[in-house]
């Protein structure tokens, strides 16, 4: 069973997979499989079709998928979301790697990158004096408290613990 909501995933082979593959989500031929579980579901696997913890595996692959595959899975995660079938906060940092991946200023503050003085900052923000309006409408906490736990991870670890945005799904 499913973590948290008590949604019985539809399919636990797929859930299983998913969580094995996000224990390193960037090894070869794990975007190459979500491509194949977006063709084959012609949507997110969300919380209904893999459950909590499988619906959070797949964004962590997605994560580290190239920009193709991520602006495929924002499609997707859109309509989820709007469904209730992922959190709006996956959502947000996906649609924020894919604006850094193009140079362009995110939307939500969640990519942060080490500055040249070795510190680390958000990549820049469009409208950054209204971001944290914009992250609370995806349930993200504030900038500054975001800000904060990557600086700590940051000095403790050498590397933020990544992603620090988003909940554990335990």
């Amino acid at each position: 069973m499913a973590r948290d909501r008590g949604v019985v995933p539809r399919d636990e082979a797929l859930r299983r997979e998913l969580i094995r593959r996000a224990a390193q989500p960037a090894a070869p031929g794990n975007a190459d499989r979500l491509w194949d579980v977006l063709d084959e579901y012609e949507a997110w696997p969300g919380f209904r079709l893999v459950g909590v913890d499988g619906e959070h595996a797949a964004w962590l692959i997605a994560q580290l998928g190239d920009t193709d595959l991520q602006r495929r899975c924002i499609e997707h995660l859109e309509t989820a979301v709007d469904w209730g079938d992922a959190p709006p906060g996956h959502l947000a940092c996906l649609i924020d790697r894919v604006r850094m991946a193009e140079g362009r200023p995110q939307l939500y503050g969640s990519q942060f990158v080490i500055t040249a003085h070795g510190t680390l900052a958000p990549w820049p923000i469009e409208r950054p004096e209204t971001v944290d309006v914009r992250r609370a409408r995806m349930g993200l906490q504030p900038l500054a408290v975001q800000h904060r736990a990557m600086e700590t991870e940051y000095r403790d670890r050498g590397t933020p613990l990544w992603p620090v945005t988003s909940a554990s799904p335990d």
